[in-house]
């Protein structure tokens, strides 16, 4: 579960931070790690996952919107594949993020409930499961509110096709994602660690 002990404070800066390294990896593309000459893998959902890990669903929920927000405006100013157009609507930029955020927040309290669960693995699990199921409701926003214009640009593929077409850049999303977050955490730990045998000493 999230630190309890967090001040309020403390919960709206580590927001602050992880919403302003969102924009800066969407803004300088860093946050898109090309894989091959028309694949890359997004990283921009990592953040919003450790936010809400760390400070809870307000904070998750947060960056996740700044996240839509973010691709909104790029997909407004400067569009790069065939459906980037179409998350102008923020129906499909905004809520799927704000709604991965929930369902992420939910498997994150759910595996805190399994009696001697290690952050560390549950922050993995929260990563791979966190990132598949953002690809899974950003296609369905897509086709529930842009249902036609989606079949026009592809060809008339349907939901499970697409979905086909994205698996392998969904897995590669889902595996940075849990090395990151498992990262993030078992960092943490060790810090944690050390400052419990300074304060012993």
């Amino acid at each position: 579960m999230e630190n309890t002990t967090l001040t309020r404070n403390k919960k709206i800066a580590l927001t602050g931070a992880f919403s302003a390294l969102v924009i800066v990896l969407g803004i300088t593309k860093l946050g898109l790690i090309p894989i091959g000459p028309t694949a890359s893998i997004s990283i921009l959902q990592i953040p919003m996952f450790i936010a809400l890990m760390l400070a809870g669903l307000p904070s998750g929920a947060s960056v996740g919107g700044v996240f839509g927000i973010m691709s909104l405006i790029q997909a407004a100013m400067s569009p790069s594949g065939v459906l980037d157009p179409l998350f102008v609507n923020p129906l499909c930029s905004v809520l799927p993020r704000v709604l991965t955020a929930v369902v992420a927040w939910v498997i994150w309290k759910l595996l805190s409930l399994i009696p001697h669960m290690p952050k560390t693995v549950n922050a993995a699990i929260t990563g791979f499961l966190g990132t598949v199921l953002h690809t899974a409701l950003v296609i369905g926003c897509l086709y529930i509110f842009q249902g036609g214009a989606v079949r026009a640009a592809m060809g008339g593929m349907g939901y499970f096709a697409l979905m086909g077409v994205l698996s392998v850049n969904a897995i590669f999303e889902a595996i940075a994602a849990t090395i990151v977050c498992a990262a993030v955490f078992a960092g943490l730990f060790i810090s944690s660690k050390k400052k419990s045998k300074l304060s012993q000493e």
